[in-house]
């Protein structure tokens, strides 16, 4: 009797130990930052997990002034050879805009390229 009681034990501490390691976590939702010749794009999603997402977009020149103008969504997962159409980002404040519905809908490593007045980056983006 004891040693299938210690062989159930050992058991489930090794489920519960295999659950802790392997179990997804989510990543969490911070800024990404990346600068062009002349302009500093900052995204913040909402989420980091897959499916319809917003993100949060701030664009600055090098001196910190607020840019202007048509700010460009580009959503693309290379690797699975998938695209989004272009989004036009809407502006809240001066360098400031949001891009809202948008369905990011496999988890992986996405790209975001962001556009301004011929400024282009990519922020690459992981989803869970």
């Amino acid at each position: 009797m004891k040693r299938s009681t210690t062989a159930v034990v050992a058991a489930v501490i090794a489920v519960a130990a295999a659950l802790l390691v392997l179990w997804p976590r989510g990543v969490e939702a911070r800024p990404h930052l990346a600068e062009s010749a002349q302009l500093r794009f900052e995204l913040t999603p909402a989420s980091t997990r897959s499916g319809s997402n917003s993100f949060d977009l701030l664009v600055t020149d090098r001196s910190g002034n607020a840019a202007d103008g048509d700010v460009t969504v580009e959503p693309a997962m290379p690797q699975m050879g998938h695209a989004l159409a272009p989004i036009t980002a809407a502006p809240r404040a001066p360098g400031r805009y949001q891009v809202a519905g948008v369905d990011l809908f496999m988890a992986g490593q996405w790209e975001i390229t962001l556009s301004l007045r011929g400024e282009r980056v990519v922020i690459p983006l992981l989803l869970t």
